[in-house]
C-alpha cells in the first residue's frame, strides 16, 4: 500500500501539473482595408468579407441593403450619401457598426494612411502586377527577396501561404 502511494501521488501531481500549463490564445489577423458586410443585425444575415479595394462600393437595397458593417483591423470604410461616393457621411473603424447604421448610397474602405482614389500599381514583375499596399503578395520585390524561404515552407505542407513573418506582410 505504501510502495503504490507513493508512486501514484508525484504521478497524479505531475499529470495536475502538465494539464494547468497555460494555453496560447491564437488571434485571426484581417486585411487591412477589407471589409466584412452582412444583411442583418449583429453580424448576422447574408453576410461576406470583400477584398481590399479603394473602388466605389454599392450596397445592396431592400431586404439586401447592408445592416452591419466591419472593417478589418488595420482598415476604415466611409460611407457616403450617393452611389457615386460622393457627399460622406462616416466613417466606420474595426470593429465597425453592428446595428443602426445610417442610409447611404455607396462606401469606400481603405487601409490606414491610405486614402488613394485607386490602388497603384508600383511594380510589373515577371508579367504580374505587385500592388504597393499588399507588400510581400505575389510579384512584389519583398516576395521576391523571400522567395527560396517560402518555397521551403510550401515544400513541407504549407501550400495555403502564411501571415506573420513580418507584421503587415501577406505573401
Amino acid at each position: 500500500m505504501h510502495f503504490s502511494a507513493t508512486i501514484l501521488l508525484p504521478l497524479t501531481l505531475l499529470i495536475a501539473s502538465t494539464t494547468s500549463a497555460p494555453t496560447t490564445h491564437l488571434e485571426r489577423r484581417g486585411l487591412p482595408g477589407a471589409v466584412y458586410i452582412c444583411t442583418d443585425q449583429n453580424f448576422a444575415g447574408d453576410c461576406a468579407w470583400q477584398m481590399p479595394s479603394s473602388q466605389c462600393r454599392i450596397p445592396g437595397t431592400g431586404n439586401f441593403a447592408p445592416e452591419s458593417i466591419g472593417p478589418d483591423p488595420g482598415g476604415f470604410c466611409i460611407l457616403y450619401s450617393t452611389a457615386v461616393c460622393t457627399s460622406q457621411i462616416k466613417t466606420i473603424r474595426f470593429p465597425g457598426i453592428s446595428a443602426g447604421l445610417p442610409d447611404f448610397g455607396g462606401l469606400r474602405c481603405f487601409a490606414d494612411g491610405d486614402r488613394s482614389e485607386s490602388r497603384k500599381v508600383s511594380a510589373n514583375i515577371g508579367g504580374v502586377a505587385a500592388a504597393s499596399e499588399l507588400a510581400g503578395g505575389v510579384g512584389s520585390t519583398t516576395r521576391k527577396e523571400v522567395e527560396s524561404q517560402l518555397k521551403k515552407m510550401e515544400e513541407d505542407g504549407f501550400k495555403q501561404g502564411f501571415i506573420g513573418q513580418k507584421k503587415g506582410l501577406y505573401y
